[in-house]
């Protein structure tokens, strides 16, 4: 299990402080994208917007890319 926290899987540009756990970083994604698309503050927005925007495949590979390597970096806790 690894978790991670809204604001890390914001890269540190807006969140809070709400841990997800997962086994897999697929599993972290669909639980943070339920907060984020329930959220309505200024904290969640940049994240929010992202999603509801149709970004380009382009766009959803380097968010995965970049989540990947972090999800790989951090240790099992």
């Amino acid at each position: 299990m690894k978790t991670f926290t809204c604001k890390e899987i914001m890269n540190g540009e807006g969140g809070c402080d709400e841990a997800f756990e997962a086994e897999t970083a697929m599993d972290i994604a669909k639980q943070s994208a339920t907060h984020f698309m329930n959220s309505t503050d200024e904290a969640h927005k940049p994240m929010r917007e992202m999603m509801t925007s149709s970004p380009s495949e382009e766009e959803q590979k380097k968010w995965w890319d970049w989540f990947n390597s972090e999800w790989d970096k951090t240790s099992e806790g």
